[in-house]
């Protein structure tokens, strides 16, 4: 979620423009070519028109439906699979790198790794059947799946359902070719131009920048040449400035404040009050993370700046609900809400 953040932190740097709570509707043709799309604000129920020389449709998993709508004969290609996964505490599951376990049944490989000061252990790799505009999440039986790869690795840890701080689950978006076991299903890319339509889809978030050359490039034929799409480039704006002598971080800290907020890492730390540069307890989050969000990173409800912004309803028993006083202290005055509208969010 932070990768996907920074990429659009960037884009917005670079004169772009991203809409939060605002959902593609439908499709606009001229001519028999797709020319724009009809959008939603989510929040104040309005609706609106944008046209364009390019649509993308980089929906992941809802790719289909908007191809549908040409009356593509081919039109479905996804096979959306789930995958879940389950957060611990260092204490219950102590591991200090990323360790792969193969399941004892399924003998399919999982892992269990270090994350955010936490322990992650995944994963999970079903065929998903649910309305894919319902959140999706961990069942009862990936959670039993799950503990029965630890139970057989990390016997003596004897470790229980009630050790479990949060569950999630993720749907990937994979490209159908009807194979009977989803994990041979291959995590490989694809593009298709139809009726002025360019759509990606497959893939994973590693290859992201491939997968983007690869729809630029596709993209010439209306917007004509772009310059020096293949030209190995840095990714991000870097940050520019040192660590500041008087500040109590370590290098670690440094480096994930640096690759979570780039050339944005100065005003951060402008913004930061010095009581809040301090990790949450049991976590690597910091304080001050939770004000930035707030103010700056586009945060329209409660659950954005917990589960998105930040990890932290992962990441703390009970989604953070000990530390929701502070956060509110923190928070409130950034985000422009009244107590009943705090109030509400926390609901």
């Amino acid at each position: 979620a932070r990768l996907v953040y920074r990429i659009l932190q960037e884009a917005m740097y670079e004169g772009g423009v991203a809409l939060n709570y605002c959902k593609a509707t439908k499709l606009l043709k001229r001519n028999g070519v797709v020319s724009g799309i009809q959008m939603q604000d989510l929040e104040e129920e309005k609706e609106y028109e944008v046209t364009a020389t390019q649509v993308i449709n980089a929906t992941g998993v809802w790719v289909d439906g908007f191809r549908e709508t040409l009356n593509k004969a081919n039109s479905h290609c996804m096979r959306p699979l789930r995958g879940s996964h389950l957060v611990f505490s260092q204490e219950r599951l102590p591991v200090s790198n990323a360790i792969v376990i193969t399941h004892p049944v399924s003998k399919r490989p999982g892992f269990v790794q270090p994350w955010e000061g936490r322990v992650l252990v995944g994963n999970t790799d079903i065929d998903h059947k649910d309305n894919l505009d319902n959140e999706s999440y961990a069942t009862a039986d990936e959670v039993d799946y799950l503990m029965e790869n630890l139970h057989h690795h990390f016997p003596s840890l004897k470790l229980q359902k009630s050790d479990i701080i949060s569950t999630f689950a993720g749907v990937r978006p994979v490209i159908d070719s009807g194979k009977e076991d989803p994990s041979s299903e291959s995590r490989e890319h694809a593009v298709w131009l139809e009726d002025g339509l360019l759509t990606v889809t497959g893939g994973k978030l590693t290859t992201f920048r491939l997968l983007a050359l690869d729809v630029l490039n596709k993209a010439q034929t209306s917007l004509g040449p772009l310059p020096d799409l293949y030209k190995e480039q840095p990714f991000f704006n870097q940050s520019d400035i040192a660590k500041p002598s008087d500040l109590e971080l370590n290098t670690d800290q440094w480096k994930r404040l640096q690759g979570r907020f780039g050339n944005q890492l100065s005003e951060f730390l402008k913004t930061a009050r010095q009581d809040e540069l301090v990790e949450i307890p049991g976590i690597q989050t910091l304080w001050a993370e939770l004000r930035w969000a707030a103010a700056n990173e586009n945060v329209i409800h409660l659950e954005d700046l917990m589960y998105r912004r930040t990890r932290i309803g992962l990441l703390l028993k009970n989604e953070g609900e000990l530390y929701l006083p502070r956060i509110k202290e923190i928070c409130q005055s950034e985000l422009g809400w009244d107590d009943i509208k705090w109030d509400a969010e926390k609901d």
